[in-house]
């Protein structure tokens, strides 16, 4: 299942990645989704998580729908359906946040990852009225909206606080008021996906029928986490370990210390010591292949079998290596050439690659593809 964004990465980077939403229209393929894969979504769910939210203008607390039991010496919880079901029959909306393990969530989320280059957290809403269960609000991170099933309109106003960080929500400034000039009103249709960049004020609006939509939100790197990661740069300068006692007496050594925080800041060694940092805790989750990669008398890949390279951001250092998935892998020309083929065309069979390696042995290049399919830097897709 792939997604057709309309714009090549290029062009949405340049002109409006972190600038300005976009529409991508009829992106994906919406007949392929019904209400029996989002019923199977939300009964997967755990309904006691925090994750797991009725909204209606307001959280509705769990005990209000949720209900425990003893089963066999172990507490679990269930649902009161009476109670859950009358709340969505009068407007509210159904959350399930964090989602992941589940395919068709994975497949859309991994490739809207890919397209911005930056890890994901993705969220689903159901709902069948017109009521709004969010006031307006700007997001902390970027967000694409993917409508699955039905519509629902959305009003986007500019930021008048630009690039907020994950602590500076809307609600943390009261006096903070929404714009009243709108930028982009908008109805959302099966299959579209809207860009809208964190800070960016939206009010997304049921139309009274059913509609259900995914939240993919994109986390690229900052240079808040940036200045905090180098915290642990700071114990090795001599100037930072030592005491203070007033500001006439420290501002020399508070000058040294600035002197010192602005070289390393600058030095690429450490801003790429800081992306290998980033990367290596990037973990984008893949489906097992236990018939596959867990059977001793299997050893290569059917040339049908699809693959997807589990990276959103592919970053190569100079000392010779990438870091996919927590794995630093030490790569040559030809394995080097061989994922970036992969990070450019997701979903290729076996035997698409192939024909694009002719100046390799197959064996070495399936071989190859083995071994990165073990290591979960390669996805089996089933």
């Amino acid at each position: 299942m792939l997604l057709n964004f309309s714009l090549d990465k290029d062009t949405f980077k340049n002109d409006f990645l972190y600038q300005k939403p976009f529409l991508f229209k009829n992106a994906i393929d919406s007949t392929k989704f019904s209400w029996k894969e989002v019923n199977e979504l939300y009964s997967r769910g755990d309904i006691s998580h925090r994750d797991f939210k009725l909204m209606n203008g307001y959280e509705v607390p769990k005990k209000e729908y949720v209900e425990s039991y003893d089963f066999l010496g172990v507490t679990e919880y269930r649902c009161i359906t009476s109670v859950f079901y009358e709340y969505l029959r009068n407007g509210a909306t159904l959350v399930r946040n964090r989602i992941k393990n589940e395919p068709f969530v994975d497949q859309i989320s991994k490739q809207i990852g890919s397209f911005a280059e930056a890890r994901t957290l993705t969220g689903s809403y159901a709902a069948f009225s017109s009521k709004s269960s969010y006031k307006s609000h700007w997001d902390t991170r970027d967000v694409y909206a993917v409508q699955l099933l039905g519509r629902k309109r959305w009003i986007l106003r500019k930021p008048n606080f630009e690039f907020p960080l994950y602590m500076q929500q809307t609600k943390n400034f009261p006096d903070i008021k929404e714009p009243e000039e709108i930028y982009m009103d908008v109805i959302l249709e099966a299959g579209d996906i809207l860009y809208i960049p964190r800070g960016w004020w939206h009010d997304p609006l049921p139309l009274d029928e059913e509609t259900f939509h995914l939240a993919v939100a994109t986390f690229a790197p900052t240079g808040f986490e940036y200045m905090r990661w180098l915290q642990n740069v700071m114990p090795g300068i001599l100037d930072c370990r030592k005491n203070f006692t007033n500001f006439q007496n420290d501002a020399e050594m508070i000058n040294s210390i600035s002197q010192q925080v602005m070289e390393i800041i600058k030095d690429k060694n450490c801003y790429q010591s800081f992306m290998m940092h980033h990367l290596a805790e990037q973990s984008v989750p893949s489906m097992l292949s236990l018939d596959v990669l867990g059977n001793g008398k299997v050893s290569q890949l059917d040339s049908n079998q699809k693959l997807y390279l589990n990276a959103n951001l592919l970053h190569y250092f100079d000392e010779g290596f990438v870091i996919i998935n927590g794995n630093k892998i030490n790569v040559d020309g030809t394995s080097l050439s061989l994922i970036q083929y992969l990070f450019n065309h997701p979903y290729s069979r076996v035997e698409d690659i192939l024909s694009n390696f002719l100046e390799h042995p197959p064996e070495k290049i399936n071989k190859l593809l083995f071994q990165l399919s073990v290591e979960n830097v390669i996805e089996l897709v089933m």
